[in-house]
């Protein structure tokens, strides 16, 4: 799993996958015992999604760790009531996260996957990556009401992650503006793409396939009330970012624009 060395536990009602570099300190705190595991939720909670997430300080460590309960979404999500059907999805999230990462993705550190047997086939799961220190996702950024260039800036940064993402072999399941962190520093704006839930770490993907991330990014910002925000500025800057010089590739992301253009009409008619 890439040039990080991991260590696996399978037991038959608990599952563990950490980066040997963190066993100790994690150990150190309980970890992976799910009383630990629930401290850590609670002592650390921030943010908000299908679930709180959590920030852990590690002992001996500078490096904090971003913990995400893995919860199913959709209209059906309460019916699950925070359990997922075995321990393949975060395993395979962090496998992927790591892939890419070394691939040469801007992605976060991929740390471990802890989760627990909840009940017959279903379990209970978190996620962890080491935490980037400063940053804010997309959402939380754009609230701040970055000027005129910072928002052509960060949307710059923004297509050119993107870009990496899909070089690296990316294909992300939900390509939102939440999924991604920004970051300033000394003038400039870094971008990593975040919530690898369900991504795959393969060939690079086709136009067609880019092009629908890409434009499931401009649905969520509709869908949110933030399109405006961006403006046609962003957009065009962000697609500028992403293409480069490659005016072949423009063409060929272009050619699927009308299609992408049906289905944001047909999703901005269910957000009326």
């Amino acid at each position: 799993m890439g040039a990080a060395e991991w260590i696996e536990r399978r037991e038959r009602a608990r599952y563990w996958l950490v980066d040997a570099a963190f066993a100790e300190p994690l150990a150190a705190l309980g970890w992976p015992d799910w009383a630990a595991v629930e401290r850590a939720l609670r002592s650390g909670a921030s943010g908000s999604g299908r679930a709180a997430t959590a920030i852990l300080a590690l002992p001996g460590r500078a490096e904090r760790i971003h913990l995400r309960p893995v919860r199913h979404g959709g209209l059906l999500a309460p019916l699950w009531r925070g359990a997922i059907l075995g321990v393949a999805r975060p395993a395979s999230e962090l496998r992927a996260t790591a892939r890419l990462r070394d691939a040469g993705a801007p992605v976060p550190r991929p740390v471990l996957v802890v989760a627990r047997r909840a009940r017959g086939p279903f379990w209970t799961a978190v996620v962890g990556t080491q935490h980037v220190e400063g940053a804010r996702d997309g959402i939380s950024w754009l609230a701040a009401r970055p000027t005129p260039h910072e928002l052509v800036r960060g949307a710059r940064a923004a297509g050119a992650a993107i870009r990496r993402f899909h070089d690296a072999g990316g294909s992300h399941a939900d390509l939102q503006i939440k999924n991604l962190l920004l970051c300033e520093r000394d003038g400039a704006t870094e971008v990593l793409v975040i919530d690898l839930d369900r991504a795959r770490a393969g060939a690079p993907p086709g136009p067609a396939r880019r092009m629908r991330e890409l434009m499931r990014l401009v649905r969520a910002l509709h869908k949110r009330g933030l399109a405006e925000q961006v403006g046609a500025r962003g957009c065009a800057a962000a697609l500028s970012a992403y293409c480069g010089r490659e005016r072949a590739l423009r063409r060929a992301l272009l050619a699927h624009l009308p299609r992408e253009r049906r289905r944001l009409a047909r999703h901005a008619w269910a957000y009326r």
